[in-house]
């Protein structure tokens, strides 16, 4: 029997999926790429990132946007390559170079497309969404997105502090020099475009929960338990735990269940132990099925 290589399986893995995350790299780049150049570039909107400073720049320098892009993405991967050496920086190659060219190439489709219209609210929005959008794909791809990632985990690593909060730092910074430069809506408008993109860019990730985890702590788990099977219909878990404060011995019960059976459960729990504590998370995969009832 041969031996199992997870060295070979990881390659084989990689081999498999590598076309479906390509495809996806190149998706994002476009989309992200169209809704840079007909909503950002624009209405000259900096919403952060290594595009917002390009926005910044091209409005002091004659040059083609594509290149300063360009540029900005060749010094974030010489600061890739010289503080996380090479392997870190092969991951950002695709985007440093594809991104420009389609930022390029597509300038001539936007050009096309009229928005005089339009309210500039429901543009910066939309424009939020489609970047989202493109940075979920990207990131789902499982290519690096490029552009001030490097930035942000050099001050991560020598700051200490979170990616998260050094990506908020810059983009303040950014949308603040945006306003003092093209005016204060459109830092505003670059805000809600943010928020908007924050909020689209984790729902491709991580996709939207369909169902609910209940973790339930209750004097009375056999009345619960018999509830979530009987009426309900669902698999319960009890889980033996202990107080952290008083060390008693107490049963936990897990259950998961249909987002839309959430509130009955909530309720039905409260009546039937007013004193139960629960905690509700979002459950994004799960294989949630009904009991089978005997025939």
């Amino acid at each position: 029997m041969n031996n199992f290589d997870i060295n070979d399986f990881i390659n084989d893995l990689h081999k498999k999926h590598f076309l479906k995350n390509l495809l996806l790299f190149l998706a994002g780049v476009f989309i992200s790429a169209f809704a840079f150049n007909l909503f950002y570039q624009r209405y000259s909107v900096v919403a952060g990132g290594s595009t917002g400073l390009s926005i910044l720049l091209n409005n002091f320098i004659t040059l083609d946007i594509s290149i300063i892009i360009l540029i900005l993405n060749l010094i974030c991967l010489m600061i890739g390559l010289i503080f996380f050496g090479w392997e870190y920086a092969v991951k950002m190659l695709a985007v440093t170079f594809i991104y420009p060219l389609f930022v390029k190439g597509l300038l001539y489709l936007t050009n096309l497309i009229n928005l005089e219209d339009t309210s500039m609210f429901l543009v910066m929005v939309v424009g939020g969404g489609l970047t989202g959008y493109a940075n979920g794909l990207i990131r789902n791809s499982g290519y690096s997105p490029g552009g001030f990632y490097s930035l942000y985990d050099l001050m991560s690593k020598y700051l200490h502090i979170s990616i998260g909060m050094a990506n908020t730092i810059i983009n303040v910074i950014l949308i603040s020099l945006g306003g003092f430069f093209f005016g204060m809506d459109k830092a505003i408008y670059a805000i809600i475009s943010l928020l908007v993109s924050s909020y689209v860019v984790d729902r491709v990730t991580i996709g939207i929960s369909d169902n609910k985890v209940f973790y339930i702590i209750t004097n009375k788990p056999l009345e619960v338990k018999e509830y979530v099977n009987d009426k309900l219909n669902y698999d319960v878990t009890v889980v033996n735990a202990r107080g952290g404060y008083t060390n008693k011995r107490k049963k936990m019960l897990m259950c998961v269940v249909p987002t839309i059976e959430y509130v009955k459960l909530k309720e039905i729990v409260n009546e039937i132990d007013d004193k139960a504590f629960f905690l509700i998370v979002d459950a994004y995969e799960s294989s949630v099925k009904k009991k089978c009832k005997n025939m």
